[in-house]
């Protein structure tokens, strides 16, 4: 493997990445990294560099996208309509290209915290996920005794307390801010499996293990912990809030609810109403011994 290319493995998926060692991504990522390229789903991102075009495009709203028979193109751009990057491909995305704004790219994302290449691995892996029935969420995920679980919900619901809660019990966690899931085998009917990834939150959770999915809990504070049932439409309604993709066309829209749907209808959810102490990690083991 050339020293330029590097491969990072999400969700049993290989990204092969043209132009960027690993060295170019924060110390999140470098668990991730492989030395060749094994699944049979591999993505092959041509990271393109710099497009000079782009110092000439203007854009309204924060993220674009056109279609035109098959061929997607998603932008990003900044408060000013200044286009800052593009990716561009084909479904099933397994061959994509990102290029970006020759001064403004730089600037805006050389102090993120997953490193200033992130963004590259982020949209590729959304992009490839869809026809593959899986998704990236906004959530916490959690291995317990070999069975994994979902903690989700919109920013302020809870996601970093409780994985601090569950880590402080010796629960192991994958990740408090991105999990991503995928069918076993691509069929939701064989159950889902759910990741870690290179993308944390306030914890610095970012492992590159994974288990089958056994619970989706939505979270949300209260007095007391308890656990109240959702109705799958309930459940829709707020996976929809936390699944990560930004862009409402059909191409993208219709896949995603598909995969909602198949998610729900093979793994089991609840609401987890909790305090911020160990009676949340107390009911989700009682819980998880009826499932």
């Amino acid at each position: 493997m050339s020293a330029s290319v590097s491969i990072c493995s999400l969700a049993d998926i290989d990204f092969v990445l043209s132009s960027l060692p690993a060295q170019s991504f924060s110390r999140f990522f470098q668990p991730f990294f492989v030395t060749s390229a094994l699944s049979d789903t591999a993505c092959h991102v041509d990271v393109a560099g710099p497009a000079p075009e782009l110092a000439l495009s203007r854009a309204e709203g924060a993220w674009n996208f056109t279609e035109s028979n098959g061929y997607v193109c998603v932008t990003a751009a900044d408060p000013e309509g200044v286009v800052l990057w593009r990716m561009s491909g084909q479904a099933p995305y397994d061959a994509l290209r990102f290029e970006w704004h020759p001064t403004a790219f730089e600037p805006m994302y050389r102090n993120e915290t997953y490193g200033m290449y992130g963004i590259v691995v982020i949209i590729a892996l959304v992009l490839r996920l869809l026809p593959l029935g899986g998704l990236v969420l906004h959530g916490s995920a959690q291995v317990l005794d070999g069975a994994g679980i979902i903690c989700t919900g919109p920013s302020g619901r809870g996601k970093s307390t409780i994985s601090r809660l569950f880590d402080q019990s010796g629960v192991t966690v994958l990740t408090d801010e991105r999990p991503i899931v995928r069918p076993v085998g691509g069929d939701p009917a064989a159950g889902f499996r759910m990741y870690g990834s290179p993308w944390p939150s306030s914890g610095n959770y970012a492992l590159p293990g994974s288990a089958p999915l056994r619970k989706i809990y939505f979270l949300e504070h209260g007095p007391e912990t308890t656990l109240v049932p959702l109705t799958k439409r309930e459940a829709v309604l707020q996976l929809l809030d936390v699944a990560m993709v930004p862009w409402i066309a059909k191409a993208f829209f219709d896949p995603l609810i598909s995969t909602l749907e198949g998610l729900l209808e093979h793994v089991p959810y609840a609401l987890l109403r909790f305090r911020p102490d160990m009676s949340a990690v107390e009911a989700v083991r009682r819980d998880l011994s009826l499932v």
